[in-house]
């Protein structure tokens, strides 16, 4: 799924009548997604380095430096995951019980790839994804979604948390299809906000359209038929 095509034709939900009338793909996607902050990154990779920032931010402001990570995805990115965290522990996927015994004290944040695979998809139950929430509420920790495979739009909702009738304080999306321009972006909410996005590393400025300009119309010039034609 391209996702700037995608942003480009979404349809802005609660429109206020003052409003402009044209937003940028950016600003609809962080309007559609009621996030706080929206970044367009230079890959998957620069946008997951940024997560991992706000997390340790927030580590250093919740858990006195602190930045535990546990891991339920598709191993995507784990090496830098576990490269920016103080203690990184991986889990089965769909496995609620194995998560909830992996975080503690340290933990500031878990990070789950709702549906995952390439060939073959496996998406996460409604519980495990609802649970894995209610978990990171109840101890006070950032829920991180992952969607840098190019989910979006693609299972019944703009994100997967569209599906699943959860909410993340933080959204990786990634772009696999084959057009042009990719990217990938990154929201944040809430108290994830822990620094400004477009100050972060691998940040990129959004390509703005400009219109065409349309040559005016040349107006026909009447010609002066000889006198003897007319005759």
């Amino acid at each position: 799924m391209n996702l700037f095509k995608l942003l480009r034709n979404t349809e802005t939900e609660n429109e206020v009548g003052e409003q402009p009338a044209l937003l940028s793909p950016l600003q609809r996607l962080r309007q559609r997604t009621c996030s706080d902050q929206a970044g367009l990154f230079v890959a998957e990779h620069d946008a997951f380095a940024a997560a991992m920032t706000l997390a340790r931010k927030w580590g250093e402001l919740h858990r006195r430096g602190e930045c535990g990570v546990v891991v339920a995805s598709g191993g995507r990115f784990e090496g830098l995951i576990e490269s920016m965290a103080s203690h990184f522990c991986r889990v089965p996927f769909n496995d609620l019980l194995a998560m909830d015994a992996a975080v503690d004290s340290r933990t500031v944040a878990i990070i789950l790839e709702p549906i995952q695979g390439e060939s073959v998809v496996t998406p996460a139950s409604h519980a495990y994804v609802q649970g894995v929430e209610k978990l990171c509420r109840e101890l006070n920790m950032l829920l991180i979604f992952s969607e840098a495979r190019g989910t979006i739009g693609q299972h019944g909702g703009l994100l997967c948390e569209d599906t699943y009738g959860a909410r993340a304080d933080i959204v990786v999306l990634g772009d696999h299809s084959n057009r042009s321009p990719r990217s990938s972006a990154l929201l944040a909410r809430g108290h994830a906000c822990t620094a400004r996005i477009e100050e972060l590393p691998g940040f990129v400025q959004e390509p703005i359209s400009r219109p065409t300009r349309i040559a005016a119309p040349v107006k026909a010039q009447r010609q002066s038929v000889p006198s003897g034609l007319m005759a």
